[in-house]
């Protein structure tokens, strides 16, 4: 089990009146954490909650999540003040691989933008060739739209409203893209189900090699109580599928061994 830290609010971002970047001091977390992991925070409410890494400043020892209002817990958490402190479990999980990538595609939706722009920052400081594909519902959701632009040259959004970017959603970016534009391409997705499912389709209808952090309800975090567990194939194993543990085992999986 991961060991349980103190922790400091020490810098709040409000993006929007339901969402808010929040950083924290911890030493351990921002040395530790890697892309794709993520942190339990404990909360007024009887669960703690978890959140994708946002980015870490190793140097002052604090790292960042984006935390969007989505319920009492969430609610509570944006309600917080610099100076407050909560306990916390991280950095948990399993992350991203960067091993062997000649260029990435990160796609991100929803909160999943949060995670996509360590991906990024972990991209940029590491010089890989990368680009970013983020779809919002309008220009007003567009959030670290300005910060994205700056670690990232190829960084692209699209607008449910159309009102910034390309119109649609980011598959009616992705079918622009021709064999040229995605040789030695590997994609990373964070974002809605529905999302990753269609561009895990587009991506294996490419040939490319995608993979996915599955947003399921935690209970633990620590692989404990099973309550995140998705489906993943296991024709090697002689079974058609296995239940794996999104906070444990994940959250990050080959998009071509989830049953969606």
């Amino acid at each position: 089990m991961k060991e349980e830290y103190t922790i400091q609010l020490v810098k709040k971002e409000v993006l929007g009146p339901t969402c808010s970047v929040l950083t924290f001091t911890c030493p351990q977390i921002a040395e530790e954490g890697k892309p794709g992991q993520f942190v339990n925070l404990s909360c007024a409410c009887f669960l703690r909650r978890p959140f994708g890494i946002m980015c870490v400043d190793r140097a002052n020892g604090t790292f960042s999540i984006g935390v969007r209002k989505v319920g009492k817990g969430t609610e509570a958490i944006l309600a917080s003040q610099v100076g407050d402190k909560f306990t916390c479990l991280g950095p948990l999980g399993n992350g991203f691989s960067f091993d062997g990538i000649k260029n990435l595609m990160l796609i991100g939706g929803g909160t999943g933008i949060f995670p996509i722009y360590f991906a990024a920052q972990y991209a940029d400081e590491n010089h890989i060739a990368c680009k970013v594909v983020n779809g919002y519902r309008s220009k007003a959701d567009a959030f670290l739209s300005d910060d994205f632009s700056k670690i990232c040259k190829d960084f692209h959004i699209t607008t449910d409203a159309g009102d910034l970017g390309v119109k649609g959603n980011v598959m009616n970016y992705l079918e622009t893209l021709t064999d040229d534009d995605l040789v030695d391409t590997t994609c990373m997705v964070v974002g809605p189900g529905i999302m990753m499912r269609k561009v895990s389709e587009w991506a294996k209808s490419h040939g490319l090699d995608c993979y996915v952090s599955m947003e399921e309800r935690m209970a633990c975090g620590i692989g404990a109580c099973l309550v995140c567990v998705c489906k993943i194939k296991a024709e090697q194993e002689g079974k058609e599928f296995v239940h794996k543990r999104c906070c444990k085992d994940g959250p990050v999986f080959r998009a071509e061994e989830v049953i969606w």
